[in-house]
């Protein structure tokens, strides 16, 4: 698991830069998913990406979100789904892999290596970012 820690909240509406032209070819055009219980880290993760041109599709459960995610650049998990829906989160977690992103706090006790890539809460925009383009660098 690729593990990347944040240490500051830094809010998603002072992310400016763009996503440029390059990614989109790279990632065909497609959506990044955002599973999360919580509306407001649906809404402030998906706010984060659209302001950088990516397009995004938002779910509460991950049985609501396993058809999207199929076509998808990536799935954005949170943790608390883990929780809440731990069998049915892990097998969802191994089959997206490598275009699986886990967010999770400080707390969290860290799942089995299924190659999804690992993201600490807090995490500012940039962070977040980060972890995309380092997926779609991978898939070149």
């Amino acid at each position: 698991m690729r593990r990347i820690a944040a240490s500051a909240v830094v809010p998603v509406h002072g992310c400016h830069k763009r996503a440029n032209e390059r990614d989109f070819e790279l990632s065909g055009g497609r959506s990044i998913i955002v599973v999360a219980a919580d509306q407001g880290l649906r809404r402030s993760v998906a706010f984060a990406l659209e302001v950088e041109g990516y397009s995004t599709e938002s779910y509460e459960t991950v049985q609501k979100a396993e058809d999207s995610s199929k076509g998808a650049l990536c799935t954005i998990v949170d943790d608390e789904i883990l929780r809440s829906e731990p069998q049915a989160t892990t097998q969802f977690l191994k089959k997206l892999g490598a275009r699986g992103i886990l967010l999770v706090d400080g707390l969290s006790a860290l799942q089995p290596n299924v190659g999804n890539a690992i993201l600490t809460k807090p995490f500012t925009g940039p962070d977040l970012l980060g972890v995309i383009n380092s997926l779609i660098e991978a898939a070149k």
